[in-house]
């Protein structure tokens, strides 16, 4: 559920709110005789008339306040089923694919079994690529292909319960960073000496996962995170009316994740991302203003007055989010690959 569908329930909400009202004024008007009027005067009408009215749009905006609370706590519940529910697609190799890839498993967290496509670097350093929500590793083809063809490693795979990947439940990336980990130990056990050159690059919900593993693991080096999303409430900005409806959303949702679905709650974004430093960190965002929410760069911009001196931003004005590939795909292929370049010293 979007929360496009909320404002426009809230929309609705209003309206009725409001017919109600002018349903009672005009009610109000037609009972009221006129000799009630007769024997005050027009001061006293006047209050009169103004205290009435006072006391209905009060009882008004209280019957908004609670209907649109109500919807607002039902939008999330189904928001929360939604984002908890299994995603899972059969992914198949696409028959024009320019690079060879090697089909793999390996063990995540909760002992659950990722699936995923390994190509191994010419140049010694592996990129993990992270699609966003819904989706699976086929989202992240094209950043593997540039990579690949760069001398780089790439290991592409399903996030928990999506994909082909195990689990009975997704978890806003809650609990994925520990899959991260899975990552590296499969990673690690490809590479001669056991200790792989590792950076991590994630879209959307992928980017916020390789914030998050980045943070808990200090063997990845380099950190491309499009588009990612925060963790808890306390990592949305309020700049709008809009966002601060989402903040109110995302508070409520919390308690949701936590109370009904169980899940333990992570750290916020704003309190790890500094712990990144001092590896670097790509911030990538859209430009282009969404309909309710604004432009992307609005959401991410603040998480640099938290993170480390080796973070940086680019706003892709083209963009909305995650589409800076296909707005822009030498410009984003030429920074990604001049970031990785530069953390692990690749000369071309």
């Amino acid at each position: 559920m979007s929360m496009e569908t909320y404002f426009s329930g809230l929309a609705i909400v209003i309206a009725l709110a409001i017919l109600s009202l002018l349903i009672l004024l005009a009610k109000h008007r037609r009972l009221r005789a006129p000799e009630t009027y007769t024997h005050q005067s027009p001061f006293d009408r006047s209050k009169g008339i103004l205290l009435y009215s006072s006391r209905l749009a009060g009882f008004t905006l209280l019957v908004i306040l609670l209907l649109a609370g109500g919807l607002l706590a039902y939008v999330d519940y189904l928001t929360m089923l939604s984002d908890l529910a299994p995603a899972p697609s059969r992914v198949a190799l696409p028959a024009d694919l320019s690079f060879p890839v090697e089909e793999v498993t390996f063990t995540g967290g909760d002992h659950l079994k990722l699936a995923g496509w390994y190509a191994p670097p010419a140049n010694g350093v592996t990129i993990i690529l992270l699609h966003g929500y819904g989706g699976n590793r086929s989202a992240m083809l094209w950043h593997a292909e540039v990579l690949i063809e760069a001398g780089y490693g790439a290991l592409l795979y399903d996030e928990r319960a999506s994909g082909e990947s195990d689990g009975q439940r997704r978890s806003y990336g809650w609990e994925d960073a520990q899959d991260v980990g899975g990552a590296l130990d499969f990673l690690n056990s490809r590479t001669p000496g056991g200790k792989a050159r590792v950076g991590i690059a994630g879209c959307s919900i992928g980017g916020q996962i390789a914030l998050q593993g980045a943070a808990r693991y200090p063997q990845i080096a380099a950190v491309w995170a499009d588009g990612p999303s925060g963790i808890r409430a306390k990592d949305i900005p309020i700049y709008s009316w809009q966002s601060f409806i989402g903040y109110l959303s995302a508070q409520i949702l919390d308690q949701m994740y936590i109370r009904i679905g169980g899940i333990e709650a992570p750290p916020a974004m704003i309190e790890i991302i500094g712990t990144i430093e001092p590896r670097p960190v790509m911030l990538v965002a859209g430009g282009q203003p969404h309909p309710a929410f604004g432009p992307e760069h609005l959401h991410i911009e603040p998480l640099l007055q938290y993170a480390g001196k080796q973070t940086r931003l680019w706003i892709v004005p083209e963009a909305y989010h995650c589409d800076g590939p296909a707005r822009q795909p030498e410009e984003y292929a030429r920074r990604m690959l001049e970031f990785f370049d530069d953390k692990f010293n690749v000369l071309r």
